[in-house]
């Protein structure tokens, strides 16, 4: 039956390449898209990942999310084996940006290769790892069992699963418990996740619920004097509020626009700050802003700031965080479009900054649930988020009240990274 499913996994997997190999090349001639990673993810000029005396632990971590959620557990283990070698992969582009800023400290940071299992194979190979780690829910199988035939132990932490990954699931039973028991150990955030995993396949002995790993990542923070000299930097007085729209997609631009328009008649003071989720689209979100009568300015001419500017764009990458830092409301999207399932609502919260984020949280329902108990942010739907964000921007005690709840939450849910490390100890001894 094994390999019968194997059979059936391969040609699937053919399938999906012949579709979407037109779709990539389109992009990566005509967009300039994949140029970072294409190549490497066919196996070309691949990181030359050998074995030898020191241990090798293999984090994968599919994007920009997944990378921060690891590298409190990441800098735990670097600190634990020093001699160990660490390598973290990527799948987006994105993502690996993030690893070689968030996660210096690692040996490798490299793309995931396409799950094809003669490129999967030759590359674990020569890597054979001891520890492979999934970060939350990017499950290659191929790769996987690749690494478990070469004698690696395989863990998942942060481990997640929505509703329709698990019906999807629970429609193929005895792949989904073939691939659920290659694993040593799976790591969960929480008791619904359990029972989730439980439902597909997953063995009880093997899951563990340990919380959310990103409630313990060390944010950077900003002192007092640092935020004054980005704010003065962005040309923002001190009588201006400042909302940050962060990891914005198409088409959440047009939507925060003209709410602004509408506010901006009764809230003069009200500046935006505009941090779309992907760099490939600063220029499409520049020109949207042509075509409005507003006055904005990007962060990359911010020295020809006028200072009557009404919206700054983010067109760099890793300031998001700063960007909230500086702001008085964080407005989380990919929560406004349907195709994105929203992003991390904790992260204002870090920085006791009031959240609001919108109907479509599908991939993220445990922090919904977390920031709505603790009264730290605010669900809206399109029609709600104006007299919403009006309501903030005439209160400074609500705001107050609001991100003060949100930094209490961050506090009560740290220690995740420790539960973490505690439930793959007995794995942990290969790589001693």
């Amino acid at each position: 039956m094994n390999r019968l499913l194997i059979i059936v996994y391969e040609i699937c997997l053919w399938i999906l390449a012949l579709i979407a190999i037109p779709r990539m090349l389109y992009y990566f001639f005509v967009h300039k898209k994949y140029h970072q990673s294409l190549l490497l993810r066919l196996g070309f000029n691949y990181p030359n990942i050998e074995k030898n005396e020191q241990p090798l632990i293999w984090i994968h971590a599919v994007s920009v999310g997944e990378t921060k959620a690891i590298v409190s557990l990441a800098r735990e283990l670097k600190l634990s084996y020093p001699t160990s070698r660490l390598v973290v992969s990527s799948v987006t582009e994105t993502g690996q940006a993030e690893a070689k800023r968030s996660l210096p400290f690692a040996d490798f940071h490299v793309f995931l290769p396409f799950d094809f299992y003669w490129l999967v194979r030759r590359i674990i190979r020569k890597a054979s790892p001891q520890l492979v780690i999934l970060c939350e829910s990017d499950f290659w199988f191929n790769f996987l069992r690749c690494a478990k035939k070469q004698g690696a132990s395989l863990a998942l932490v942060n481990g997640k699963m929505s509703s329709e990954s698990e019906a999807r699931f629970c429609k193929i039973p005895f792949f989904s418990r073939m691939l659920f028991n290659l694993f040593d150990i799976l790591c969960v955030q929480n008791e619904l996740y359990r029972k989730r995993f439980l439902q597909v396949g997953a063995a009880t002995e093997k899951l563990k619920v340990t919380g959310n790993l990103k409630l313990d990542d060390e944010y950077p923070r900003l002192s007092d004097a640092e935020v004054r000299e980005w704010r003065e930097k962005l040309g923002i007085s001190p009588n201006q509020v400042v909302l940050t729209v962060g990891s914005s997609h198409y088409p959440e631009e047009q939507l925060i626009l003209d709410l602004a328009k509408d506010i901006w008649n009764r809230f003069p003071q009200l500046k935006v700050i505009l941090v779309p989720r992907h760099p490939e689209r600063f220029k499409e979100v520049a020109t949207l802003l042509e075509n409005e009568p507003l006055e904005w300015i990007s962060f990359t001419d911010i020295n020809r700031r006028t200072g009557k500017e009404q919206i700054i764009l983010i067109d760099a990458m890793g300031m998001l965080r700063m960007c909230y830092q500086l702001s008085d409301i964080a407005l989380v999207a990919g929560s406004f479009t349907t195709k994105v399932g929203g992003h991390n609502i904790l992260e204002p919260c870090w920085y006791g900054k009031p959240v609001l984020f919108g109907p479509s949280m599908y991939s993220q329902l445990e922090l919904v649930d977390l920031i709505q108990q603790a009264q730290a942010g605010m669900q809206v739907t399109q029609e709600q988020l104006g007299k919403t964000l009006e309501e903030w921007l005439m209160s400074d005690s609500l705001r107050h009240e609001i991100g003060h709840n949100g930094l209490r939450l961050i506090q009560n849910l740290k220690g995740s990274t420790k539960r973490t490390l505690n439930a793959i100890e007995p794995i942990l001894c290969k790589i001693k």
